[in-house]
């Protein structure tokens, strides 16, 4: 009887892999029409809403002390257990604020929901936030053509 184990399967399954990588695969390679961008920004991402395209720009996150009575009716304790769970919380009694503007481009318009914590919060807070407009220029939007 063959004993299968872990190590056995993982053999197996690089021979099979191994078998069929060779010139007449499977499946025909991927070639792309444009070349590699050569780049990541994870400080936007971008996605249709039917013909309009939404960029969502991020303009990072601050990180201070909740205050008393922060969410009501709730202990310090309480608030922390749901801040860790929801992994926003740097620290006892800390709270991480993120800020995500977005950009709306309706083809007639370009509209702006938001504009961040503002550029002079980028060196205050060494970098944390206030990247609104250094991402917004990564995500290929120029600032002066916003219309609203």
């Amino acid at each position: 009887m063959t004993e299968l184990s872990r190590r056995s399967l993982l053999v197996g399954t690089a021979v099979v892999a191994a078998a069929i990588s060779g010139t007449k695969t499977i499946m025909p390679p991927a070639n792309a029409a444009a070349p590699v961008a050569g780049k990541q920004n994870a400080g936007w991402y971008r996605y249709k809403v039917g013909t309009h395209e939404v960029t969502v720009v991020t303009d990072g996150v601050t990180r201070s002390k909740f205050p008393d009575g922060f969410v009501a009716g709730k202990s310090r304790e309480e608030i922390n257990k749901g801040l860790a769970d929801a992994n926003l919380s740097p620290g006892p009694d800390m709270v991480a604020i993120t800020y995500t503007p977005i950009v709306v481009n309706t083809g007639s318009k370009l509209v702006v929901i938001d504009t961040g914590t503002g550029e002079a919060n980028f060196e205050r807070s060494k970098g944390a936030a206030g990247q609104f407009q250094n991402n917004l220029k990564a995500s290929g939007i120029d600032r002066n053509q916003v219309d609203l």
